[in-house]
């Protein structure tokens, strides 16, 4: 009885899991509502920075960035401006991003060597 009661319970517990799913990753990963950020131009494994609200800190990456704004429709609030520095060179390089479904893009791929300086929401590009 004691053995039965204990195979009840691993096939409880596998059917949790198997309810959850598999780990989210890569583009997958980012909430809807979020500006998110990974440390690498490939948006692989899941985001090192994300937010529902703005980035304002210099973040380095030496394998490069991505950056993708899976936010949803709000005029005034909506899009994406960054701001990231290539180092050593110092050279600054500013952006904006839409909203998913708008034109035209909200994801962005840039090399290594780069520090986010911000990313935040605001009205159209």
């Amino acid at each position: 009885m004691l053995a039965a009661a204990g195979l009840m319970t691993i096939s409880t517990v596998s059917a949790a899991s198997a309810l959850e799913g598999p780990a989210l990753t890569g583009k997958a990963s980012c909430p809807p509502k979020y500006v998110c950020v990974w440390d690498n131009n490939s948006f692989s494994g899941k985001p090192k920075w994300k937010s529902e609200g703005d980035l304002n800190k210099d973040v380095f990456s030496a394998n490069g960035l991505s950056i993708l704004n899976n936010g949803k429709r709000h005029p005034g609030g909506d899009h994406i401006r960054y701001k990231y520095t290539y180092r050593p060179s110092g050279k600054a390089v500013s952006g904006c991003l839409h909203y998913p479904g708008d034109t035209p893009n909200s994801k962005r791929t840039y090399a290594s060597g780069v520090v986010l300086n911000y990313a935040q929401w605001g009205g159209e590009c």
